[in-house]
């Protein structure tokens, strides 16, 4: 395995979307006070198209990314009747190209994005054209829209054992993934007083790698890695990095 790319943020990552069509990958971290930020890289490449992306207040969240632009959505304040919206900001420039109220996201589609008016109760969306945020349909159904491709998998934790020994300090479940011959196990030790989430790969009986992955947990991870493709991701050092390998 080698390392495709490492960032580390300066807030928690709260929010991760994949655009597979265009390998990128947009984040969404927050600072102390909650306000967000926005980065987008270019994961086949490891290239960090665009960092600290900032609009609006906290009430503002990572809805999609695609090719050229990164989506945001607002939900409404409580008590504060604030309408819901969307605004797309080019990837590079990161400039605001549109902006669209009272509208809520649903979902972005090979057509289009998929949105719902305000006040709508039925199961019919708008699409909007992507660009310039106008108004490509009224009235259509979701399931009459092509979804985006999403093959994203993820380790889970498993009763199974590897099929050699691998630690002898285990805390908790293994994890385990497969792929292309290889098998991906993720597992907790203990090293001294902590834990750490060690990753190793076995192929037709042998170790091709093994590496800690993070170190010093007071805890264990509920979630270890997801995959896309043949790239491994992992969050790390207290959700404020993301690391990935190509196996």
């Amino acid at each position: 395995m080698t390392k495709a790319f490492s960032y580390l943020y300066e807030g928690t990552i709260w929010k991760i979307d994949i655009h597979e069509l265009s390998g990128m990958l947009a984040i969404e971290w927050r600072d102390q006070d909650g306000l967000p930020y926005f980065s987008v890289i270019h994961y086949p490449s490891g290239r960090l198209l665009s960092d600290h992306i900032h609009y609006g207040d906290r009430w503002w969240t990572l809805a999609a990314v695609n090719a050229n632009q990164l989506f945001l959505q607002h939900y409404p304040q409580p008590n504060q009747g604030q309408t819901q919206g969307l605004v797309a900001i080019d990837i590079h420039s990161k400039q605001v190209t549109w902006e669209q109220f009272n509208l809520q996201f649903v979902e972005l589609t090979q057509e289009g994005i998929a949105v719902k008016q305000r006040f709508s109760d039925t199961n019919a969306v708008s699409l909007l054209e992507p660009l310039s945020g106008s108004i490509l349909e009224n009235h259509t159904l979701l399931n009459k829209l092509s979804p985006l491709p999403r093959n994203i998998r993820s380790a889970s934790p498993v009763h199974r054992t590897p099929p050699l020994p691998i630690t002898s300090t285990l805390v908790g479940p293994y994890f385990f993934l497969e792929t292309d011959g290889k098998e991906l196990w993720a597992y907790h030790e203990r090293k001294e007083d902590k834990l750490q989430l060690i990753l190793t790969v076995i192929q037709e009986h042998n170790v091709q790698f093994k590496e800690c992955i993070v170190d010093r947990l007071d805890h264990l991870l509920p979630e270890v890695f997801f995959m896309v493709g043949q790239q491994l991701f992992f969050v790390t050092n207290n959700k404020r990095e993301i690391v990935s390998y190509f196996v």
